[in-house]
């Protein structure tokens, strides 16, 4: 059956070229899934790290990379190289296009699936534009930079019903340990839960950055966006051999997310998979989180705050180290910190109830709970259950099963941006230094206008987010 927003004019046109530039699917792929690959075309905007490491490789099989954008010119060539390869290796030889501006990504009508993996501050203008234009999306996590946001990524895709997945491969990926302590949780494997702890690591923090010149590969007007205009600064190169390694100290690149100008810094980025887990077990991620409060227990930012907002420039500004209380409306405390060292994990998940408690990261699954299933293992139907649906293969292969199916992903959009409420609430209530009452029915602060003028923020003049 043919996609539904595809006309026989384009198909025949586009099955006809691909069969003439030898486009095959990899065995492994087809023997998975059978379904007209040649029907539909990927771009990619931004080719940073996420590209690399699931983005390209993961996509590739599913059909032809025919766009690739970046506005930093090193970054994108090195992207279309990785692809050309991949293409070569499958019978199709010619150059991909390449592009500084996202537009005309989206302008073109022969693009089906527009994959996003830029720095958080792009994110949903980007996906609402690729909607907009008849493209389904995926997208890397947070969707979002505001609670505003959400509700604008919500409006255009019931508008335009495309299929959007996004990046939250927890899920769906590392052997399942998590779908696994979720359906745990909701079997009821520890009695009634009492308390869940998320550590999902510190911030980094640095020294003053100096300013410095715009590298001339890279447009520095472009990667600001909706964020207000700042001066280029470029520090050390701090990770030689590790995290970071390849880019210095900035405002940019891998550095981007300890800006709350572009990103949430630990709350968006690892809070964003954890405190996920977390609700998802719970199933309070349904439109029924409730009103719920946010208590700033303990935190520390690097730089000075007044009225929310940091008093210098120069350097890292989210929250280096935190202990947040988040207190749901049936007793429930989430409780989000940096570190758990003092229950014996720096990075994780530990569900407690009245009958024990269990811990789960990305490379293992533990406790007296976990051990009772080898004699009492969950039943057959407690992943189909969860999910829905049957268990995903992988979280990619979710995303194109829906986009055959138009039904939404395993990560969708509303119950991302219900958790999503939790890790940009918790950073509003830092940066404001007090306790928080959050209505998630209306998506506001309960008497607070203070608290309600962070849920959206003011866009810089050309780079607007329209509904």
């Amino acid at each position: 059956m043919l996609r539904n927003h595809i006309s026989r004019r384009r198909f025949i046109k586009t099955a006809g070229a691909t069969a003439a530039l030898g486009w095959t699917m990899p065995r492994l792929a087809a023997q998975e899934h059978k379904w007209p690959s040649d029907q539909l075309t990927f771009a990619y905007v931004g080719t940073g790290v996420r590209y690399h490491t699931a983005l390209g490789h993961q996509t590739y099989p599913f059909g032809p990379c025919a766009g690739i954008c970046d506005v930093d010119a090193v970054q994108r060539g090195r992207a279309q190289q990785i692809a050309r390869d991949y293409h070569r290796e499958n019978g199709r030889a010619e150059m991909i296009p390449l592009y500084e501006d996202y537009r005309r990504i989206i302008d073109r009508d022969d693009i089906d699936v527009v994959l996003i993996g830029t720095p958080d501050h792009w994110h949903t203008k980007i996906a609402i534009e690729a909607m907009k234009a008849g493209k389904d999306v995926y997208c890397e996590k947070p969707l979002t930079l505001t609670i505003k946001e959400g509700q604008q990524f919500e409006q255009v895709m019931n508008e335009t019903k495309r299929v959007v997945q996004v990046g939250t491969q927890q899920r769906t990926e590392f052997g399942s340990r998590f779908a696994t302590a979720a359906a745990m949780v909701r079997d009821g494997r520890i009695g009634k839960l009492k308390k869940i702890t998320c550590a999902i690591g510190s911030s980094p923090v640095c020294e003053p950055l100096p300013k410095g010149p715009v590298p001339n590969y890279l447009n520095w007007e472009l990667w600001q966006g909706q964020a207000p205009e700042a001066e280029y600064r470029q520090g050390e190169y701090l990770h030689p051999d590790g995290w970071g390694a390849g880019y210095p100290q900035g405002r940019t690149h891998r550095y981007f997310r300890w800006f709350y100008e572009y990103s949430g810094g630990k709350l968006t980025d690892w809070g964003a998979h954890h405190v996920d887990i977390a609700l998802w077990a719970i199933d309070r991620l349904n439109g029924n989180l409730g009103t719920f409060t946010i208590d700033p227990v303990d935190f520390e930012h690097p730089v000075e705050f007044k009225d929310g907002m940091p008093l210098t420039d120069d350097r890292f500004n989210c929250a280096s180290r935190f202990k947040i209380s988040v207190m749901l409306d049936d007793g429930v405390e989430l409780q989000i910190r940096d570190s758990a060292d003092d229950l014996g994990f720096p990075n994780g998940i530990m569900f407690e109830g009245t009958e024990g408690r269990f811990l789960v990261n990305r490379g293992k699954i533990v406790g007296r709970p976990v051990e009772a299933l080898k004699e009492n293992p969950l039943a057959e139907d407690a992943f189909a259950k969860l999910y829905g649906t049957e268990k995903p293969k992988s979280h990619m292969q979710n995303f194109m099963d829906c986009i055959q199916s138009r039904d939404q992903p395993i990560s969708d959009v509303a119950s991302h941006n219900q958790m999503l409420a939790v890790c940009h609430g918790a950073n509003i209530a830092m940066r404001l230094g007090r306790k928080l009452t959050f209505d998630a029915q209306n998506m506001t602060f309960v008497g607070d206008d203070q608290a309600n003028s962070f849920i959206e923020r003011e866009q810089r003049k050309g780079y607007e987010i329209t509904v």
